[in-house]
């Protein structure tokens, strides 16, 4: 039988260059699960992969759920504690999202909203929600630290029934005239010209 330094000399001497490299990655990987923060960093990682490859649809419109402006009351709270009432913004384009800063599924999908805020940000008819139920400070902190600027908001109130959901991220499009256009669950790609015609579809409706 041979010797653990045997094996490893005619590891050395028969495998490829890319093949000892790969071997290492995955060593790496399997080491990474066994660390917290890692495991978030290669959750977030996957996500952001899975994310490229998923579009967000429009719901058909058998499908479509129209809200009126009392579904809206929601007191939300902005970074720099001011508070506001989601009811305000009836009547706008809403993109609302439902996360949290140890999700890695919503980290995942934060630059192709930030995309997506960069494109409509100076226009007047589309709002952005990212709502936390966590502490300011946490959110606060989360964001800045990345160099997000989509609006990012906190609360204390439970969200009203039409945008409870079991799991998060969860995001919702919202149309002028209170339609629910699209409900996305989990990591999705809100970048590109796909979701940019879209938004403008709603603005022009």
């Amino acid at each position: 039988m041979k010797s653990l330094k045997e094996k490893f000399q005619n590891y050395k001497k028969n495998k490829s260059v890319w093949g000892k490299i790969t071997d290492v990655i995955f060593i790496l990987f399997i080491v990474a699960l066994f660390i917290p923060n890692s495991r978030f960093a290669i959750n977030v990682f996957a996500n952001q992969v899975k994310s490229l490859i998923i579009q967000p649809s429009v719901k058909d419109s058998n499908n479509e759920h129209i809200l009126t402006s009392d579904n809206f009351n929601w007191q939300l709270e902005d970074m720099q504690g001011n508070n506001i009432n989601l009811q305000e913004y009836y009547g706008k384009v809403i993109f609302l999202n439902l996360w949290a800063t140890r999700c890695g599924p919503c980290v995942a999908e934060m630059p192709g909203i930030q995309e997506l805020c960069n494109t409509f940000k100076d226009n007047e008819n589309v709002k952005f929600f990212l709502v936390s139920n966590e502490s300011q400070a946490k959110v606060k902190s989360f964001i800045d630290k990345r160099e997000y600027t989509f609006p990012v908001f906190t609360t204390r109130y439970q969200s009203p029934k039409v945008f409870i959901s079991q799991s998060i991220p969860t995001t919702f499009v919202i149309s002028k005239n209170g339609i629910i256009k699209i409900k996305e669950t989990g990591a999705v790609n809100w970048g590109g010209d796909k979701m940019e015609g879209i938004i403008n579809d709603l603005i022009n409706e």
